[in-house]
């Protein structure tokens, strides 16, 4: 990802098998970026 200059939209739009550690970065990145909807979002 780096060597690519990827962002966090970039990698939560690749692939992640299900479950794997990959799938959690992503899952992450998604987060990062706001676009997450397998999180319910964050109490005020």
């Amino acid at each position: 990802a780096i060597e690519m200059g990827a962002d966090a939209v970039d990698i939560g739009k690749t692939i992640h098998p299900h479950p794997t550690l990959g799938e959690s970065i992503g899952m992450a990145a998604e987060v990062a970026h706001g676009s997450c909807t397998d999180v319910p979002p964050a109490r005020r």
